[in-house]
């Protein structure tokens, strides 16, 4: 079995998405994935977590394109800064080169208000810019495996100007920066005898699967277009080991035989939380996974060595725009990675 076909990354893009949610849809008793954030996503009460966003490249303001999730990592008078996936990113930055896409935008809003399966630019903050790390690239050609799989996108916007193409005003300063984990702070506490429970938020679309016992995976999944657009969330998912070169990645477990849940299509970028003493860390990334969502996932980590250098990198205090944008690359060649870099697992960040 190739890897193309035994995993998907999660990033939603509008025709993927069309092509998969008109399919036949099995019969069989069905698993639902997560809940709602809020208690009222359309009007943002009682969100757990607030700081969770959704992001879009835009062909025009009419037509959302790539679709992906983020968290809101810092914030001042002039600018915020949206952690997200590298493979979001790197998708975004290529379609901005090529011409395909004219934005890249965020909204905090906990329901995005569609037609259909499309939404338009009416709740976004458009203008960001994406820094892709230099490590981030696949471990060789053709592969869907992206190591170091995080990324920012800068959106240089003071305060008094951050208006929504709809022409809604966006006040950050009652939403909470996401807590970072210090260096290293999985090494010790991921086993697979005590996984540790983790919280997947994201704006993917819920899954509904023939459950074990039912069929398996026969019929395919079914997207739930009631939730497309809606922050989700599911308490859920397992750590089970570390993996990767430095042990970059988190691997979970989203198996419905074990009552485990997780992301999906459009979850990329979205965080993994995990609460320590009363502090919900952000401890990953949302990834890739098997082709079901069922299964399980490799998730970028944030607490490893690279991922905190460039992150410490992107939110050095005075830190001007230009200096944010030389953490990383804002170019990507071919294969979607920086082009100076040829060997993409391992090289040094280039100052």
């Amino acid at each position: 079995m190739s890897m193309k076909s035994y995993t998907t990354r999660f990033c939603l893009i509008t025709l993927v998405l069309a092509a998969v949610a008109f399919g036949a849809a099995p019969e069989a008793q069905a698993i639902t994935y997560g809940e709602p954030d809020c208690q009222d996503n359309a009007t943002n009460t009682g969100c757990r977590h607030p700081s969770t966003v959704s992001l879009s490249s835009f062909q025009s303001v009419s037509v959302a394109a790539v679709r992906c999730s983020g968290t809101l990592l810092a914030a001042d008078a002039d600018r915020f800064i949206i952690l997200t996936a590298g493979h979001c990113v790197s998708e975004m930055l290529e379609r901005l080169q090529d011409g395909r896409n004219e934005y890249i935008g965020v909204s905090f809003d906990a329901k995005i208000d569609r037609k259909g399966l499309q939404w338009t630019a009416r709740q976004y903050l458009l203008g960001g810019q994406g820094v892709l790390p230099v490590e981030y690239g696949p471990h060789a050609f053709n592969t869907w495996v992206r190591h170091y799989d995080y990324a920012v996108i800068v959106f240089d916007i003071p305060e008094a100007e951050r208006v929504t193409w709809g022409g809604d005003f966006v006040d950050l300063s009652g939403i909470p920066l996401i807590d970072l984990p210090p260096q290293d702070y999985l090494a010790d506490k991921v086993n697979a005898s005590d996984p540790l429970q983790l919280t997947t938020v994201g704006y993917g679309v819920a899954e509904y699967l023939a459950g074990p016992g039912e069929g398996g995976n026969a019929g395919g999944p079914v997207f739930d277009l009631s939730v497309l657009g809606l922050r989700w969330l599911t308490d859920q998912t397992y750590s089970i080991s570390l993996a990767g070169p430095d042990e970059h990645m988190l691997f979970t477990s989203q198996n419905p035989a074990r009552d485990h849940e997780g992301g999906c299509d459009g979850d990329s970028g979205g965080p993994l939380f995990y609460e320590d003493q009363g502090v919900e860390y952000q401890v990953g990334i949302t990834s890739w996974g098997e082709v079901w969502c069922r299964a399980m996932a490799f998730n970028a980590r944030v607490d490893s060595a690279r991922a905190v250098e460039f992150l410490a990198c992107v939110t050095a205090p005075g830190a001007r725009l230009e200096d944010i944008l030389a953490c990383g690359c804002t170019e990507v060649d071919s294969r979607g990675v920086c082009p100076s870099v040829r060997n993409h697992v391992g090289p040094a960040r280039s100052k």
